[in-house]
């Protein structure tokens, strides 16, 4: 009887076990490169592996698509299977666009998957089919007619102060510095009359005596 339990138990375990090693897991890990003209279409290849240990049914959904571009794919859900790569046949449309390089997102929708996103470019060259030599980015494909901004007016240049003349630069025309005034001479007692009053006090003093 214990038996039987235990080999009952066993087998309820065994089978959590194996729900729990299935896994769901698919990348995109492959995006053909696009080169082309304007206001024309091409055809390119989305690559999705299954690195899980189920097979399931995969759908490639893009997004972050530039402005000017329109993808389809006429097969977006096929069976993928583990380690097994299934490629997705697409189209892409593009508008009237600068050259320029342009982007899309591609990633899978799967049930209990995570995303397995990758970035794919579109290159649009200009009508001698040579490529831009500078990059656009593709959310700016419809600033292509603004105006450009106006040249900042340059300022004004400042009024160069005037140079004061230098002193050896005036000439004849300097005006003549003003006299100085005569100075009153100081003049001081005479040393006859100092003698005098000396002879004096003397006088008056032996009187006193």
């Amino acid at each position: 009887m214990r038996a039987n339990h235990f080999l009952l138990l066993l087998a309820i375990f065994l089978s959590f076990a194996g729900q729990a090693n299935a896994s769901y897991w698919f990348k995109v890990i492959d995006i053909t490169p696009v080169d082309m003209l304007a206001d024309s279409q091409s055809n390119f290849t989305v690559s999705v592996k299954g690195l899980g240990s189920e097979r399931a049914y995969v759908e490639l959904v893009f997004r972050n698509v530039s402005e000017g571009l329109t993808i389809i794919c006429p097969k977006k859900i096929q069976n993928v299977f583990p380690q097994g790569v299934t490629e997705y046949d697409c189209i892409v449309m593009a508008g009237d666009l600068a050259p320029g390089n342009y982007s899309f997102v591609a990633d899978v929708v799967a049930a209990g998957a995570p995303s397995g996103k990758m970035t794919g470019y579109v290159n649009i060259m200009g009508e001698d089919g040579s490529y831009a030599s500078e990059t656009v980015r593709g959310d700016q494909a419809a600033l292509r007619g603004a105006e450009e901004p106006k040249e900042a007016e340059e300022p004004e240049k400042a009024e160069e102060p005037e140079k004061a003349e230098e002193p050896g630069e005036a000439g004849e025309n300097a005006p003549e510095p003003a006299a100085r005034p005569i100075e009153s001479e100081k003049k001081s007692p005479a040393s006859g009359a100092l003698a005098a009053g000396l002879a004096l006090f003397l006088a008056s003093w032996r009187m006193k005596r």
